[in-house]
C-alpha cells in the first residue's frame, strides 16, 4: 500500500513497530466496543491511544522516507511505542 522509495535496513523494524501499534490499537478498540455493547467497565486510555496513533503516522512516513524526521532516530521511537503498547 504505501511505496518505499529508497532502500533501508531499518524498514523491517518500522514494519513490526507498526504492526505492534496496529495488535494494540485492535485490542483498545476491542475493550472499547466491549464497554459500550455490554456495559463493562474496562478502562479504556485514550491518552494512549492519541499517541499510538500519532507514531504509527510518524513510522509511516519513515519507513517511505527515511530521513523524515531526522533528529529523532528509530531506536528512541520504538522505546516510546514499546512503553505505551506494554503499559496497559
Amino acid at each position: 500500500m504505501y511505496t518505499r522509495l529508497t532502500t533501508c535496513g531499518e524498514c523491517a523494524d518500522i514494519q513490526s513497530l507498526i504492526d505492534d501499534i496496529d495488535c494494540k490499537l485492535a485490542k483498545m478498540a476491542g475493550n472499547m466496543y466491549n464497554n459500550i455493547t455490554l456495559m463493562l467497565s474496562q478502562p479504556v486510555n485514550a491518552e494512549a491511544i492519541i499517541y499510538l496513533m500519532n507514531y504509527r503516522r510518524i513510522l509511516q512516513r519513515k519507513y517511505s522516507n527515511p530521513v523524515y524526521l531526522s533528529n529523532y532516530t528509530l531506536n528512541s521511537i520504538a522505546a516510546r511505542v514499546k512503553l505505551l503498547i506494554f503499559k496497559q
